[in-house]
């Protein structure tokens, strides 16, 4: 465009002395430019493959005029002035030169990787290696040109003793890169382009890690050629890989130079943010370890940004804003876990930020008339705020009960405000988190003014403006207290998850297709589900991988995957509730996809780390390949290709869906839903699939998880319970409260006839493994017998009930290998972690708490729901669970009856066969639980109760679908046709009489969403019985299938 055209023009006439005054050093950039600019008259301008064309130039001079030399040169103008500056040196200065290079060298990639420890005075090869990342570093320098090469041969010699499955890794330092590369065994990288690596990913270590391995491995070819190392990385960054998946080939792989220059298309994208950061004295935009631009936003203006800086000394969170200027400086707390530890002052800080950029009043005031920066800074104090003991006493009036201490500051001169949020004042954020809200914008207007009548900037804002405008925002912040029985949270969970680690398990998997030869080709339906088929032999060959794997590591992989599995059961828990109170938050809206992701994430990691866990105790670790993250990262990613493809195939092999396979002959496959299936039938005829919609199915349970959160009630918080977070009471064994006679008191006693230990005494095992102290790696080993006894003292159940207990929840060879093939895609019918969470580890237990918590809350979930989670739970205790099971039954059958109610229609409850036969409606096929008469809209509603149990596994969901798409349903439509038949007789039992044209609607209820809702032809409306009400009153007749209230969603 013009424009464009225009600014390119003003950036290539510009004179560089413009850019002197910005510099942090503004003299000695003067007198390097002054240096750096030449006559153009003298520049000799000969072409030489290796050497810059302009030389040591920044600038030139002609008729008068002093214009910048093109970008690209500017940057290869660097060696050579270096060249020319040592030429300077004498000799003995050179040599302790080179020493500061490569001093500076090292120490740079300390502050990258975040090295403790690093020598003060390195040789010229100093050595480092990543244990956790798998890969080896030699660390070099040169000042001299011509001496870089040696230099890194020296390097890569110092790694040729690198065990195989390790990254090495060359850092140089000094002028000059390297160009036309090829990449065998060793990466190289300059120290600046491992700068710039980091800062695009995040400051994320898995990334640079796995990029090193892809480089020097490069899985079927003899290396990998390319002119510069950052178009690499660009290259695998953005898809994930630089080689796909394939047979081994004879050649070198070639990678193109990418059109562009991301570092500078890089700087571009921050060079606002690099100058509010330069005007607030923070360092520049590279120095941080996270940089995320925030996008645009309704009422938001000018360039915004997020960015976190990591360190020893703790973490330091900053957003920036160019309209208005403004900078938030949030320093965490360091009490991991506090309302306002990293994660949570991350929010407020976010809130904050929203508040005072896109509300039109507020960031009008916080907009100084001269243009300077505000300075924001925000921390936080673990202890009340108290007054000095020299404070002038308080006069004891009425309100001195509603005063908040608060501790705050303003300095015009700087144009900087701060906020020390203590206990008392973040309790102000309980319940809705208005209270507290009003409170703190009451304080930033204050503040801002404060800073404006030192500037003589004006008043701004008037206090009534801003404080309406504040208040109509969400609150910054919401505080929920929540008293529950988790274990500590340590560690946190920091298994990676990327789309690289993607890529390398399909590799694995692709391999192992290969190499068992599995046929290639397209398959649809029953053909690709056959036994002996394509899919069948596709998950053998995937399952033989993925144990092979696990056998192939040291045997210290069994314990680091306990360590991962109950750090991913804690973060689970804890991102599940704070997801809840996001939900119940007046933000909601913007959780909604946020918590279906978080959800899908977490679910996927316990899973992978169930299914690892339990093969390695069928294939135990007995190899030699060292254990650290990214093998078990590494293993994770794999367990989800496994299972993604396994519960796929055999759901489809169920009929439960058609299915298209393809097998390509480099080993990648795909498996999806047929797009155009056969004709879905009503029964689940050999061949005929149901037409199963599993994503439809997931969309509405969450949509109902999000419906129910939506209905918490937060209540108000002390501020001295935040000032001791985490206290944990003890507390005493209660028995459960079953009542005598029940049919519960009955499957209880048979439990112990049967197996020797009561329900009480599984709780009492399972809780003293969620206290048991574990120490900072959050797993430990026990005995058996130590676990009893610690049981025994706390719950006094006699100790030959505990043992009985131990055992049935141990989960150990023996038992875990579940029947049939595939076992993994099971879930009610195989011994699990999650039913067994007593590891058995030698003559041991592990004991991992998290595990153990969620154990015991699907005991509880199941139990209340008639049944135990347990494959060979004996015959007359499965017996006894079924009739408790029906008699809760009955309460779903009231709960419909009250729905009817609150609808104000009238209704018959449980019209038996016999009585409808007195009222006019004959060959009744069975009880009618609830029938509704609605007046109004002609309709007759023949409603039936069901509380099946929900069924999760594909041969689960296969004979639960069945039995409702037919047994149920039928009886359901022969129970309508009846009452079509004597419509006015049923509406008058009912109690509406006279003469309508009445239509009859079947429709099912449940307690839970019901997946035979989601078939392609369900047939009859399902709907839940907290939504029965609202269909009933609804204008609109509810079509076949899942019946939510209000419109219908699109998931």
């Amino acid at each position: 465009t013009p424009a464009e055209v225009d600014a390119a023009t003003a950036i290539a006439t510009a004179d560089p002395a413009a850019l002197v005054p910005a510099c942090r050093h503004p003299q000695r950039a003067g007198r390097a430019l002054t240096w750096l600019t030449n006559p153009i008259k003298d520049l000799p301008l000969r072409y030489r493959p290796d050497t810059p064309l302009l030389g040591p130039v920044l600038a030139v001079t002609a008729h008068g005029r002093r214009l910048p030399v093109p970008a690209g040169s500017a940057t290869d103008a660097i060696a050579p002035a270096t060249t020319r500056l040592l030429a300077l040196l004498p000799p003995d200065e050179l040599a302790a030169a080179e020493e500061r290079l490569q001093e500076v060298t090292v120490s740079r990639l300390a502050q990258f990787l975040g090295l403790d420890h690093i020598p003060a005075r390195p040789g010229p090869v100093c050595r480092t290696t990543s244990p956790t990342h798998r890969y080896d570093i030699a660390i070099v320098s040169a000042l001299a040109d011509g001496a870089l090469s040696g230099r890194i041969e020296e390097g890569r010699a110092a790694l040729t003793d690198t065990p195989p499955g390790r990254g090495r890794l060359v850092i140089y330092g000094g002028p000059h890169v390297l160009t036309r590369e090829v990449i065998r065994d060793t990466a190289f990288l300059h120290v600046e382009e491992l700068a710039e690596i980091l800062h695009q990913a995040n400051g994320d270590p898995t990334l640079p890690a796995l990029f090193v391995l892809e480089l020097t491995e490069h899985p079927g070819v003899h290396g990998v050629a390319y002119l510069d190392a950052l178009d690499v990385w660009s290259l695998w960054h953005r898809n994930a890989t630089l080689l796909l998946p394939g047979p081994d080939r004879d050649d070198i792989a070639l990678v193109p130079v990418t059109p562009y220059d991301q570092v500078w298309e890089h700087a571009a994208v921050h060079a606002a943010t690099d100058h509010v950061l330069n005007a607030a004295g923070l360092p520049g935009v590279r120095e941080f370890t996270r940089v995320t631009p925030i996008p645009p936003e309704l009422g938001a203006h000018g360039t915004r940004a997020c960015l976190e800086y990591h360190s020893s000394e703790g973490t330091m969170l900053i957003r920036t804003s160019t309209v208005p200027p403004m900078v938030i400086v949030a320093v965490p707390s360091q009490r991991h876990g506090g309302p306002l530890d990293a994660r949570g002052m991350d929010d407020l800080a976010d809130a904050l930020h929203t508040t005072l950029t896109t509300i039109e009043p507020v960031a009008a005031h916080a907009t100084l008339p001269d243009g300077t920066l505000l300075v924001v800074e925000v921390t936080v104090s673990d202890e009340p705020h108290q007054l000095p003991t020299t404070a002038p006493e308080q006069a004891d009036d009425a309100d001195a009960g509603e005063r908040l201490l608060v501790r705050v500051g303003a300095d015009p001169e700087t144009a900087r405000i701060g906020l020390v949020i203590d206990t008392p004042l973040l309790a102000e954020f309980a319940g809705d988190g208005h209270q507290g809200h009003r409170i703190l914008g009451r304080l930033v207007h204050e503040l801002i003014t404060q800073v404006r009548d030192g500037r003589a900037a004006g008043p701004g804002t008037d206090i009534d403006t801003f404080t309406d405008a504040w208040n109509s925002a969400h609150p910054l912040l919401l505080l929920a207290g929540i008293t529950n029985s988790w274990p500590p949270n340590r560690p946190a969970y920091t298994l990676p998850r990327t789309p690289h680690l993607h890529v390398r398990a399909l590799r694995a998997a692709a391999a192992a297709v290969r190499r068992t030869g599995v046929p290639t080709g397209t398959w649809h339906g029953a053909d690709a589900c056959r036994p002996g088929g394509p899919a069948e032999q596709l998950l053998h060959a995937l399952e033989a991988e993925l144990a092979d794997q696990i056998s192939a590591y040291q045997p210290d992989l069994f314990g680091e995957l306990a360590r991962h599995l109950n750090a991913a059961w804690s973060h689970r828990t804890r991102s599940h509730t704070t997801t809840a109170v996001n939900l119940a938050a007046p933000w909601a809206d913007n959780w909604a996809e946020e918590s279906r992701r978080q959800q899908q994430d977490a679910m996927t990691a316990t899973t992978a780390l169930h299914l690892l866990l339990q093969q390695a105790l069928l294939t135990p670790p007995v190899g030699h390949r060292p254990v650290d993250v990214l093998a078990v990262a590494e293993l994770v990613a794999l367990a989800e290709v496994v299972l993604t493809t396994g519960n796929t195939a055999v759901a489809a092999g169920r009929r439960l869906y058609d299915l298209v396979l393809t097998i390509d002959p480099s080993g990648l496959f795909t498996l999806s839903v047929d797009p155009d299936p056969d004709t879905p039938a009503q029964t689940a005829a050999p061949g005929v699939h149901l037409g199963f919609d599993a994503g439809a199915y997931h969309y509405a349970r969450h949509e109902r998880m999000i419906a129910t959160a939506a209905d918490t009630k937060l209540e108000a918080i002390d501020a001295d319970v935040l000032a001791r977070p985490n206290v944990r009471t003890p507390v005493a064994f209660r028995a459960a409260a079953i009542p005598a006679g029940s049919e519960l008191a009955k499957a209880d006693q048979l439990l112990i006839q049967h197996w020797g230990c009561s329900l009480d005494a599984i709780v009492a095992v399972l809780a003293t493994a969620i206290d048991w102290p574990t120490g900072e790696s959050g797993t430990i080993s026990a005995t058996p017998e130590e676990l009893v006894t610690e049981s025994a003292a706390w719950s006094g159940l006699p100790a030959d009930q505990l043992h009985a207990a131990v055992d049935r929840l141990r989960l150990h060879p023996g038992n875990a290998d579940g029947p049939g093939e595939h076992a993994y895609t099971e879930v009610e019918r195989r011994t699990r972690p999650l039913t067994h969470p007593l590891i058995a580890h030698g003559e041991q237990l592990l004991v991992l708490p998290w595990l153990a918590h969620v154990s015991l809350e699907v005991y509880a979930a199941n139990l209340d729901d008639g049944h135990l989670p347990h494959a060979e739970l004996p015959d007359p205790v499965d017996k006894a669970l079924l009739r408790h099971r029906q008699q809760r039954d009955q309460r779903l059958e009231n709960d419909v009856r009250d729905a009817a109610r609150h609808a104000g229609l009238p209704h018959r409850f449980r019209l038996l066969k016999k009585n409808a036969a007195t009222l006019g409606i004959p060959d009744l096929t069975g009880e009618i639980d609830l029938l509704v008469a609605d007046p109004d809209t002609h309709r007759l509603w023949v409603i039936e109760a069901k509380n099946p149990t929900r069924a999760v596994a594909a041969h689960a969901l296969q004979q639960h679908m069945k039995k409702l798409n037919t047994d149920y349903r039928d009886k359901l439509l022969r129970k309508a046709a009846t009452v079509a038949q004597y419509a006015a007789q049923a509406a008058a039992a009912c109690g509406v009489d006279g003469e309508h044209p009445w239509r009859v609607l079947p429709l099912f209820v449940t307690r839970n969403v019901e997946p035979t809702a989601f078939l392609a032809d369900p047939g009859i409306p399902y709907t839940t019985v907290d939504h029965l009400a609202a269909i009933l009153s609804q204008p609109d007749d509810p079509e076949p299938g899942w019946a939510p209230a209000g419109p219908p969603e699109t998931p």
